[in-house]
């Protein structure tokens, strides 16, 4: 009995150790499954924390990258020197103080620019004439903001005046007050990451030469004292839209669309700037070419506006080879313009087509520069001369004057403060008319009566001598007088000899000429 008990105890105290072991079993496995659990939650708690982190980092690395680049671009705290830097945009200022005097031998009663088209026949009592007179008005003064909208999106905006307007409160006798002008006014757009430009507002013609790319602002002109500047160098400054693309960084291709204007010759009412037409046959009546501006509408009502309704479109292409270490530009254009009149109660277009080009080259680097200038078309507004556009016949019927223009010119670097230039250039155009009977209409018509042009004090109706080409030679020197922190101060002088050729007419073909000679006085404050 008694071992039946112990053996009874023995397995009760058995199977309580096991219950015992296996209820502890039980209790770890829950303790590790709660502990996996508040792991696993720690875990995700750390991985969200960390998708944070990497979030911000990312979004703190972006932001770096854009402050870099804004920073190189246009650094906040720091403006380059020479500029004025607000808010982000930064001011550079341009242009200079101007003193010119000029000489020439015919009196054109012209200011600093010398219009070719005007020098007299000895018909005219001042050929016999010289003037001599002072200007201050190529003084000139422009203002360039940039800005950076991101790294990729740049803008500019251009502004230029002169003081080579003429209203009629301006004069040479008292005061001189002669008015500003607006030169050059645009907004420029510039997309870097996809090498496209556009500009809007009033600059140079697409037409006008550059000297590197498509530059809307600068135009390489020859560097001459004249306003005028050289036969052959074909210019203009008027409002528009362009846009230009860069294809790699040698070749530019641009497009504009710019404001239309045309000069017309005709009848007894020649184009400004043409000289008197002489005794033609009277237009048809029902003929309209242009209107003149009421004072109200912003035009001076003495200008009179040519009927336009589509505007002139340029194309052009621009190549900047680099030949060691010799820099070359070259440049290629074509224009369209469309002419328009009404007669005979009906509306009359003309279409032209006309084209050019321009060559900037570095015959001995950094020494001996070439400017080669070279168009040709109905162009006559462009010109130096100036040559007009187009004449009419009796009935109204268009006839564009075709012009072929050219220029050449070396430009010796001495020194670095020394330049030397010499250029050469003519325009000249081919006679377009209809005759009615006897009556002649037009412009260079051999019936046109010349037989006064060479005769003093002769009547206006015997020299009709209409402009066949216009020539000239010219050469000059630029010297830097002085460089520093003050600016520079530049002086220069320049000779030229001019001649104008006319048509042949009744009495022969008339021609006069003009030696001029200017000198020049700047001062750069912003250089």
């Amino acid at each position: 009995m008694r071992l039946f008990n112990w053996v009874l105890a023995v397995g009760i105290l058995a199977s309580a150790s096991r219950a015992f072991a296996q209820d502890d079993t039980a209790a770890q496995i829950e303790q590790l499954k709660a502990k996996l659990k508040l792991l696993e939650q720690r875990v995700d708690d750390e991985a969200r924390v960390q998708k944070r982190i990497d979030a911000q980092a990312k979004e703190t690395a972006k932001a770096n990258a854009q402050a870099q680049a804004a920073y190189k671009a246009a650094p906040p705290d720091l403006c380059p020197p020479g500029k004025v830097c607000y808010k982000g945009v930064t001011l550079t200022f341009g242009g200079w103080v101007d003193l010119t005097g000029i000489y020439r031998s015919r009196n054109l009663a012209s200011d600093t620019g010398s219009v070719y088209n005007f020098i007299p026949y000895r018909q005219a009592k001042n050929f016999f004439t010289p003037e001599s007179r002072f200007s201050a008005r190529q003084t000139r003064f422009n203002l360039l903001a940039e800005g950076n909208v991101n790294p990729e999106t740049h803008l500019a905006g251009f502004g230029e005046i002169d003081f080579e307007g003429a209203a009629q409160t301006a004069n040479s006798v008292a005061t001189n007050s002669f008015n500003p002008r607006m030169r050059q006014l645009s907004l420029e757009i510039d997309r870097t990451d996809l090498g496209f430009h556009v500009l809007a507002g009033q600059s140079w013609s697409l037409n006008a030469p550059s000297k590197l790319g498509i530059d809307p602002r600068g135009v390489d002109a020859p560097g001459v004292i004249d306003f005028e500047s050289v036969p052959g160098f074909l210019a203009a400054r008027q409002p528009g839209i362009r846009i230009w693309q860069d294809i790699g960084p040698e070749l530019k291709i641009a497009a504009s669309a710019e404001n239309p204007q045309t000069s017309f010759f005709g009848g007894n009412t020649p184009a400004v700037g043409t000289p008197a037409a002489g005794p033609q046959g009277v237009l048809n009546p029902n003929l309209l070419v242009n209107l003149t501006g009421p004072g109200g509408s912003f035009f001076n009502n003495a200008n009179n506006l040519s009927l336009n309704q589509v505007p002139d479109v340029t194309v052009k292409v621009a190549y900047d080879p680099r030949l060691g270490p010799y820099r070359l530009h070259l440049e290629a254009w074509a224009l369209y313009r469309q002419f328009f009149d009404r007669f005979n109660f009906a509306n009359h277009t003309y279409d032209t087509g006309s084209f050019g080009g321009h060559i900037n080259a570095e015959i001995v680097p950094k020494t001996l520069e070439l400017q080669v200038y070279g168009a040709h078309g109905a162009l006559g507004r462009f010109t130096a001369a100036p040559f007009p556009d187009a004449t009419l016949a009796q009935d109204g019927t268009i006839l564009p004057l075709t012009i072929t223009a050219a220029a050449v010119g070396l430009i010796w670097h001495a020194m670095p403060t020394l330049d030397v230039y010499t250029y050469a250039g003519l325009e000249k155009t081919k006679a377009a008319f209809m005759d009615v009977g006897t009556v002649p209409f037009g412009y260079g018509n051999p019936l046109y009566n010349n037989l006064g042009c060479n005769v003093e004090n002769s009547p206006a109706a015997t020299c009709n001598g209409n402009t066949k080409e216009v020539r000239q030679y010219t050469a000059g020197i630029y010297d830097t007088v002085y460089q520093g922190n003050y600016g520079t101060v530049k002086a220069g002088v320049q000779y030229s000899y001019n001649q104008r050729f006319a048509f042949q007419g009744v009495g022969g073909a008339p021609k006069t000429d003009d030696n001029i000679v200017m000198t020049q006085i700047r001062y750069y404050p912003f250089n």
